[in-house]
């Protein structure tokens, strides 16, 4: 089972040269990326902009799988999706 988050969480995300994810912080607590399941982009357009999002599903240390993406244009990472 998966929770979509009503709104995004904007998250602090390191990540290697190819830009995989190896660290995150949430809610001030640093959790290594244990798990790179999948990843994969989306491009859509919204009110005539178009929004590109590289996403990937992730295991942490902390044994959660999150889907978090990075927005293309503005580099900023977000937690949308917490699977149980």
């Amino acid at each position: 089972m998966a929770r979509i988050l009503e709104k995004p969480e904007e998250l602090k995300v390191t990540v290697n040269v190819q830009g995989v994810p190896l660290s995150l912080a949430r809610n001030g607590e640093r959790q290594r990326v244990t798990k790179v399941y999948e990843s994969w982009q989306t491009v859509e357009e919204w009110w005539g902009k178009e929004i590109t999002r590289n996403y990937f599903r992730v295991k942490t240390s902390r044994g959660l799988v999150y889907d978090i993406y990075r927005d293309m244009p503005t580099g900023v990472w977000y937690l949308s999706r917490i699977h149980e």
